[in-house]
């Protein structure tokens, strides 16, 4: 492309971390757009999902849901995908949901004598995804360079979904062109600060309106 794509809107992504969170104030901070973290692992529902999410609702804020997985099989991935669709329909009909496996996911797999390989993870992350394709929901990849390179084969992935929205992890102030062009989402911080939440949050940059789709 080699044009810098353009930043459409901001926003955080909380979970129950982040404590008790006022949406509204997020909002008037001019967030369109904010990441929940719906639960984590075997249907563990994130604390604060509940709350946070109707707040979003009841206020006509836009979300991105995700689910941490703790999945070492594409069956416990697609198991995942069904807690994260199950949490996502109580207020939702349609909206982003994305599959976060992060370096606790990995290191979880090891203690359960699982070594998560490129394919194991390629295969993980298509079995959440087409879930939650398949139940009517938006698949978002979270991910980020280390992962792009030795988890993900995201050729794979989007060969088998049509489509993919990446939600790209990467610290720094300004992203290569490249990675621009790939992120629909960039987590450019995880120190940031916003008024509603206290204490540092991440927050997100996008790139892709999902406001049509949702």
């Amino acid at each position: 492309m080699g044009m810098s794509r353009e930043m459409l809107y901001e926003g955080p992504d909380i979970s129950y971390h982040n404590g008790s969170v006022n949406i509204k104030k997020v909002r008037d901070a001019g967030c369109r757009r904010v990441g929940i973290r719906a639960g984590y692992g075997r249907g563990n529902v994130d604390q604060k999902y509940v709350v946070n999410a109707l707040a979003c609702y009841n206020l006509d804020v836009g979300i991105m849901l995700y689910w941490f997985s703790y999945a070492y099989s594409t069956a416990m991935a697609a198991a995942e995908a069904d807690y994260a669709v199950s949490q996502a329909a109580k207020y939702w009909k349609r909206c982003p949901i994305a599959y976060d496996c992060e370096y606790d996911t990995i290191n979880y797999a090891r203690k359960n004598g699982v070594n998560i390989t490129k394919q194991l993870a390629t295969d993980m992350a298509i079995a959440f995804l087409k879930r939650v394709q398949d139940a009517g929901y938006i698949p978002v990849l979270y991910t980020n360079k280390d992962y792009l390179q030795n988890y993900f084969d995201i050729n794979r992935i989007a060969s088998e979904l049509g489509t993919i929205y990446l939600w790209y992890a990467r610290y720094t102030s300004s992203l290569p062109a490249a990675e621009e062009d790939a992120a629909d989402i960039w987590q450019y911080t995880s120190t940031g600060k916003i008024p509603g939440v206290s204490g540092n949050v991440d927050m997100n940059r996008f790139y892709t309106d999902f406001s049509g789709q949702d």
